[in-house]
């Protein structure tokens, strides 16, 4: 077969006209995939700003697998209640700095720092995506955008991932990374958001002192 210059010419086109179509497409692929992060940002910004209580039923996945469940309420910012059904029976309340752990059963009380948890970000409202001491991950999936917030120090593994249903847009799940890797993860369900909540919802609850009579 013999190409003169004419067809040299006119083939130098077509390729050249195609690889600017492939470049054109993927950079229009990447801008829309950025478009999207972006979109994401906002929304989640915005349901950061208004966010003011949730009141909800969960479902917890532990490590191991086991399933336990029970009610939880936030009031923002700084407020907590996580009160697991029986079995556990094991209550979870903080009103701002420290988390308290009560076992119903042993009538046992431990309060942890609430800055030790990962999901302190979230209590205490201190989502910043310019923030010098998180690093922050958000993804836009089949329209679940995915959030993960970790800090920076020390290279920790420990971590916090909120998932939102994009459409309508609410907060559907997070996932709390130990110092050890392992996740636990929190289904939200039948979410009522911003009601006023009760004070009284986030004391502990008063174990009597132990009778050690004889």
């Amino acid at each position: 077969m013999i190409i003169n210059k004419k067809n040299e010419n006119y083939f130098k086109i077509i390729w050249v006209s195609l690889w600017v179509t492939i470049l054109i497409f993927f950079n229009f692929q990447i801008s829309k995939a950025s478009d999207k992060v972006n979109i994401s940002q906002l929304k989640v910004e915005k349901f950061f700003k208004t966010l003011k209580s949730i009141k909800a039923n969960f479902i917890q996945v532990g490590p191991s697998g086991n399933v336990s469940s029970g009610k939880i309420y936030l009031d923002l910012p700084g407020k907590l209640r996580i009160d697991y059904e029986k079995p556990n029976d094991i209550l979870i309340t903080s009103k701002g700095f420290w988390l308290t752990i009560q076992n119903r059963n042993s009538k046992t009380t431990n309060n942890i720092p609430l800055d030790s948890s990962p999901f302190s970000i979230l209590i205490k409202k201190k989502l910043d995506f310019d923030s010098k001491f998180l690093t922050i991950d958000l993804k836009n999936k089949s329209g679940i955008i995915s959030l993960k917030i970790s800090k920076r120090e020390n290279n920790s593994v420990e971590g916090l991932t909120l998932e939102f249903l994009e459409n309508p847009f609410n907060l559907k799940k997070w996932i709390i990374e130990d110092t050890f890797g392992e996740s636990t993860t929190v289904l939200i369900q039948k979410a009522v958001y911003n009601e006023k909540l009760s004070h009284l919802l986030f004391f502990p609850d008063d174990f009597p002192e132990p009778n050690n009579s004889d």
